[in-house]
């Protein structure tokens, strides 16, 4: 069973990295969050989370905060669905600005920071408790990646 973020959980994610309720195109919002699910294949995790981050930061559905949400929503992804993350925070906002400026694809990046938590996947993850511990440990990235 794979986990996804809804678009409500998006919505509240950019609250969070930017302290303000933001304006938003809601079909960009819609497409960014479908970036999740693999069609077809839905059993690739990594791949998804690597589809979601690239074409979140793609689309920019928010006026602002756009890399901060793709980066804080792709770990949340990832760690609900049993990853641990090994991106350090002080090279965190560099690694999303590699993918935002196309130096290297989500997918490679993805690959580069997630290793499987050798524990189940919660049967109903705490959502928002993940949110808020991938805020605090990655603060100074999201602040340094922004829009």
């Amino acid at each position: 069973m794979i986990h996804y973020l809804t678009v409500q959980d998006i919505l509240w994610i950019n609250g969070q990295v930017t302290d303000k309720v933001n304006p938003f195109k809601y079909a960009q919002l819609e497409e960014g969050t479908f970036f999740q699910y693999g069609y077809g294949k839905s059993e690739d995790v990594l791949g998804q989370a690597g589809n979601f981050l690239q074409g979140f930061i793609r689309l920019r559905p928010f006026s602002e905060g756009n890399r901060a949400t793709a980066l804080v929503s792709a770990l949340t992804f990832l760690v609900i669905n049993g990853y641990d993350v090994t991106l350090e925070p002080e090279k965190a906002a560099e690694w999303a600005m590699d993918v935002a400026t196309k130096q290297r694809t989500g997918a490679e990046a993805i690959k580069e920071i997630a290793v499987p938590g050798g524990r189940p996947v919660e049967l109903k993850p705490v959502l928002r408790t993940e949110v808020r511990v991938i805020v605090a440990r990655y603060k100074d990235a999201i602040d340094k990646v922004g829009d």
